[in-house]
């Protein structure tokens, strides 16, 4: 006699555990395309190799140890940095979170007990009763579209986003970090021209004076002379004020007090000297020293994953319960009634399919796309937007390298012209026009060449960031102070996302962008 075929419920179980986690909907990730060039169209003079060291703590090629002072304490201080090394706590906790789903995704214990006291009425008699229960519950959707497998994949990738923001961070840091000292080592030495062309301006309005009272000279030239020196006088305190506002930049970066970074500047010191070379290497290094680039390439994988997580929605889902539970009761009265103990297992299965709501799914799976799409775009911007940064910063460097000369020459032809104005002055063959002329051209180049000077290591330190240098100091190294996470572990109990072993996949790793989840 044939039988229809029919599975027991354990065969029904142990089918959808076979299938289950064999199917993954969804787009794979694949690295986008992005437009890199071959050969910068920029180029320096010289390309000095430079060594691995110097590429990552870069700004030690300046040789001045006042920076390189400032930019370790930056390093170990900085809050906003602070900030970013917590965005990695949050990832993996938010991760490890997404990797629980695929045991159990809920369960619960309870157990409680209970006495009622009945006094009795009329022909009723009194009765006590006392009853006690346990029930554990547990249920688990089956990963069969692969929901969760995604979501992990996304989490993981938002992870590793976290940790190319924090090296993000890391280059502008010491970048601004540098900015700020080397401009206001510049205003210093703007400062100190001025000083001394007030000593030179000085010197000519008694020039002046003297001709004036051996009649040589008119009230004219005394007053453009006097003119000129409260000229001179009024840049000194615009250039104080610029030093005093670098120091208060410096005294954020630093999350210390002016007071302290003043004590930590010392005396004035020459302008930090730019490096003779700086190896630039091809574009498509960009991909891996910038953690911008790297960053937009995690972020499009990150939602690349989202889209399989609300496609999994459309599909029908497996789910699987579990109680059991125990409870027992006494009942003590005149009567003859008495409990006993029961015992209850249940075990089921179920399938959701989506009906009513299939269009707003449908209509979520179209958002998570565009926004996929919407990230891929923003990486191959970001691309684009390195490299024309990266040009920028070689032309600059360029430039004003070229300049440099050119404004050593004006400044000393300058000085020599105002000289020789003054000696003829005195001897009656030129005008005061002559020495008034000389000597505001004499102020501007001084100025300029100090200018010059401090633009061209800002130029330097522009290339340095615009390649992306700076954050492989952090590589092995903890993200957040030591004092920070003393205080979080003493509030909560945060096991291994702290740190945790290599092995994991909480820890904390750097992935070149050509090889982000393929």
């Amino acid at each position: 006699m044939d039988r229809p075929l029919c599975l027991s419920a354990a065969a029904s179980v142990a089918l959808i555990l076979t299938l289950a986690g064999c199917v993954t909907v969804g787009p794979d990730f694949r690295q986008p395309e992005a437009s890199v060039e071959n050969q910068w169209f920029e180029s320096l003079p010289s390309q000095a190799q430079s060594s691995p060291d110097a590429q990552a703590a870069w700004w030690k090629t300046f040789d001045d140890p006042v920076l390189a002072a400032l930019e370790q304490r930056a390093y170990e201080r900085n809050l906003s940095l602070q900030v970013a090394g917590l965005h990695i706590f949050e990832a993996r906790a938010q991760l490890a979170i997404s990797a629980r789903n695929l045991v159990l995704q809920q369960g619960s214990l309870s157990a409680g007990a209970a006495r009622l006291d009945n006094t009795g009425v009329g022909p009723f008699p009194p009765e006590h009763i006392w009853t006690e229960h346990f029930r554990a519950t547990a249920s688990w959707e089956l990963d069969f579209w692969g929901k969760y497998r995604r979501q992990i994949e996304s989490d993981h990738a938002r992870l590793r986003v976290s940790e190319a923001a924090y090296d993000n961070a890391l280059v502008s840091l010491f970048a601004d970090v540098a900015n700020a000292y080397i401009d206001l080592r510049a205003v210093e030495l703007r400062a100190q021209v001025a000083k001394q062309n007030l000593a030179a301006v000085q010197q000519t309005l008694g020039i002046t004076q003297s001709q004036y009272k051996r009649g040589a000279s008119s009230m004219l030239d005394v007053e453009q002379a006097q003119a000129l020196l409260a000229e001179t006088e009024g840049q000194v305190p615009p250039l104080e004020k610029a030093r005093a506002q670098d120091r208060d930049t410096l005294a954020v970066l630093l999350a210390q007090t002016p007071d302290s970074v003043d004590a930590l500047l010392g005396p004035a010191s020459p302008i930090p000297a730019a490096p003779s070379g700086i190896d630039t290497g091809i574009p498509r290094d960009l991909l891996r020293r910038r953690p911008d680039v790297r960053q937009a390439a995690l972020t499009a994988a990150s939602q690349s994953a989202l889209i399989g997580v609300a496609k999994s929605k459309l599909y029908p889902s497996f789910s699987l319960t579990g109680l059991f539970g125990m409870s027992s009761g006494d009942q003590h009265s005149l009567g003859p009634l008495e409990w006993g103990s029961k015992t209850v297992t249940l075990f089921s299965a179920g399938v959701t399919l989506p009906i009513l709501d299939r269009g707003q799914l449908q209509n979520a799976v179209r958002i998570q796309d565009a926004t996929f799409q919407e990230a891929l775009f923003d990486y191959q911007n970001t691309v684009l937007q390195a490299q024309r940064e990266v040009e920028d910063a070689i032309a600059t460097l360029r430039t004003t390298s070229a300049s440099l000369g050119s404004a050593q020459r004006a400044a000393d032809a300058s000085q020599r012209a105002l000289q020789l104005a003054n000696a003829q002055y005195r001897a009656g063959s030129v005008g005061f026009d002559s020495v008034l002329n000389a000597s505001r051209s004499m102020l501007h180049d001084r100025d300029a060449l100090a200018q010059n000077q401090g633009q061209l290591a800002l130029a330097a330190v522009s290339l340095y960031r615009a390649l992306g240098g700076g954050w492989q100091v952090a590589e092995g190294r903890q993200v957040v102070n030591d004092g920070a996470i003393a205080e979080m572990e003493k509030r909560t109990n945060w096991g291994r996302l702290i740190a945790p072993p290599d092995y994991s996949p909480l820890a904390r790793k750097v992935e070149n962008a050509d090889e982000t989840k393929k």
